[in-house]
């Protein structure tokens, strides 16, 4: 994130503090004087009070956030004393971690092995949350709507691969995380457009094949998996830059994250592309039949209650 950036969200989060601050004084100041009309000391002692319990409520989540140990940042070295440290409090965090199937975590190849592990753990997530994403928006078709539950399944991702690494992450390990994964993904310098589209058409040709389109009565079906096809190919990349950030041994570059992050979720689109048109092919040709028996049911079940 650029320095002007930076500095301009926080001149933005104090300013909007000292706002809501100063409501919650004024809010505050009112209510003791309304006390003070039934005793002057009343209204003293209670404005005293709610001044100390409004220091506390702001200074204590600042304390707290301060004394939290600082999110473990994977080194530029690839050796050295600055990596064999990060290596030994890695190990030493993957060790008692349960989704690993270790009982002792011990050097680097050790840690490799426990990170493999890991990266097969996150990817049955980044695949259901994919998924989730294709069946979804193909199927609603509401870009306002459809954009809010993207951008709360992709947070949702990002929270579940962090506890699948690190079971209790800090507020602050999470910041670095959120931060880093929504530039990387987000801000940093965007797929080029033809690329973009190459990535879809070649997975939605594998996934439900270039005949499809050709059969009449089927736009309705591509154009919907297109949609799901783009939201969970963006979905993907997200859960991939995420995984890398979650198992670095290394700094690596935003630019060299992110280039390997969408070669990743390209090779992965094809099979969710796959998956998910079939299901939308049985959800969208069952509709139909579903509408149309309604009357019928209608029909059987006012028989029975005249019966009965």
């Amino acid at each position: 994130m650029s320095k002007s950036v930076r500095k301009s969200l926080v001149v933005l989060s104090i300013a909007i503090t000292i706002i809501v601050l100063i409501v919650i004084v004024n809010q505050l100041v009112q209510f003791s004087a309304v006390l003070g009309q039934i005793s002057p000391v009343l209204g003293q002692v209670s404005l005293g009070f709610f001044m100390l319990i409004l220091l506390l409520a702001v200074l204590t989540p600042v304390y707290l956030y301060i004394k939290l140990p600082g999110p473990l940042i994977p080194p530029k070295e690839l050796d050295g004393p600055v990596h064999d440290k990060y290596i030994n409090k890695l190990a030493k965090r993957l060790s008692s971690n349960p989704v690993a199937d270790v009982d002792r975590v011990e050097g680097l190849n050790d840690v490799k092995a426990v990170i493999t592990q890991l990266d097969e753990k996150s990817d049955l997530s980044i695949k259901r949350s994919a998924n989730r994403a294709f069946i979804t928006t193909a199927i609603s078709q509401n870009g306002a709507l459809d954009a809010l539950f993207i951008l709360g399944l992709q947070f949702r991702l990002i929270w579940e691969i962090a506890h699948i690494y690190e079971q209790r992450p800090s507020l602050k390990d999470m910041s670095y995380l959120y931060t880093n994964v929504l530039i990387t993904a987000f801000i940093a310098s965007s797929i080029d457009e033809a690329e973009y589209y190459e990535i879809v058409e070649s997975s939605m040709s594998q996934g439900i094949g270039s005949v499809l389109s050709m059969v009449p009565g089927t736009a309705l079906i591509v154009n919907s998996a297109i949609t799901g096809s783009s939201n969970a190919f963006l979905t993907l990349r997200i859960g991939k830059v995420t995984q890398q950030y979650c198992g670095a041994l290394v700094r690596q570059e935003r630019q060299s994250v992110r280039n390997s992050a969408t070669a990743k979720a390209a090779k992965m689109l094809a099979g969710i592309v796959y998956d998910g048109s079939k299901k939308l092919v049985r959800y969208m040709g069952s509709a139909p039949l579903r509408l149309a028996s309604k009357p019928f049911k209608r029909k059987e079940k006012k028989g029975k209650e005249t019966e009965e």
